[in-house]
């Protein structure tokens, strides 16, 4: 039997569309029909994901003197797998014992990127796109457990503006921060802003330590005690006495969040 003649009696048995079994394979619904015509064959790695979906190994798939074993041994196993499988639509798949995975990629592309890749389910999913959202993620913006990118919210994150649980950025906003301007419970950066601030330039935080530290324990070459700020403006008026050429808008931010806090 040929590849095209078996594909069609899988499909039709596991009751998919074509435009379901393409979008299991991440390919068009045009390309599951030259296959089953005979006009094309998939590659291999397309092969080798046919396999996975319909349990069989991949010389069963395209040697056509090797049968399909017979359809009620692949009725038990279909029946085996849908015990296990509560819904399953688009590549998307849910179990009964709970795991699940999921996959969209776009078709546009920028420069043979996906626009929108997502990623998502039991292991190491990986997501790669302009924007990626994953188990990890990696993209200009990137959402996910593990977030490398541009802009990046996730458990642990690693980019130019982060805000994760534990952030590495330029701009890290987090439980634990690390950037040039760092914001967290632990920050250590340039400028620095949480419980505890460590910095090169300007710390303010509970406990702060930094060439200008203002806090309530403050530690450096320029101290600023909490205790010791009495009126509106003045965080911002002692940061700019020791470093006039400091961007306005990080000024701005540092003094508010320092003035809210208490310091």
């Amino acid at each position: 039997m040929r590849f095209g003649d078996k594909l069609i009696m899988l499909r039709r048995e596991r009751g998919y569309s074509q435009e379901q079994l393409a979008n299991m394979l991440d390919v068009s619904r045009q390309s599951v029909s030259k296959w089953e015509a005979g006009q094309s064959t998939p590659e291999i790695n397309k092969l080798i994901m046919l396999a996975d979906i319909f349990s069989l190994n991949v010389d069963s798939l395209i040697r056509e003197e090797i049968e399909l074993p017979d359809i009620e041994n692949r009725q038990e196993k279909l029946e085996s797998i849908n015990k296990n499988v509560i819904y399953r639509k688009h590549g998307y798949t849910i179990g009964a014992n709970g795991f699940g995975l999921y996959e969209y990629k776009s078709k546009t592309e920028i420069f043979g990127i996906p626009l929108v890749h997502i990623k998502m389910g039991f292991g190491a999913q990986v997501a790669k796109g302009i924007i990626a959202i994953g188990n990890v993620s990696v993209g200009l913006v990137s959402i996910g457990g593990i977030s490398l990118g541009g802009i990046c919210i996730g458990g642990l994150g690693l980019g130019l503006l982060v805000l994760a649980g534990l952030a590495l950025g330029g701009i890290a906003i987090g439980g634990a921060a690390i950037g040039i301007v760092a914001m967290g419970g632990m920050a250590i950066g340039v400028y620095s802003l949480g419980g505890v601030a460590v910095a090169s330039e300007v710390a303010i935080g509970g406990a702060a330590f930094g060439t200008t530290a203002i806090g309530r324990t403050p530690r450096g070459d320029n101290i600023l005690q909490a205790s010791d700020v009495v009126r509106y403006g003045q965080i911002k008026d002692f940061i700019l006495k020791y470093h006039p050429h400091i961007w306005r808008p990080l000024l701005k931010v540092m003094s508010f969040f320092g003035e809210l806090a208490g310091m």
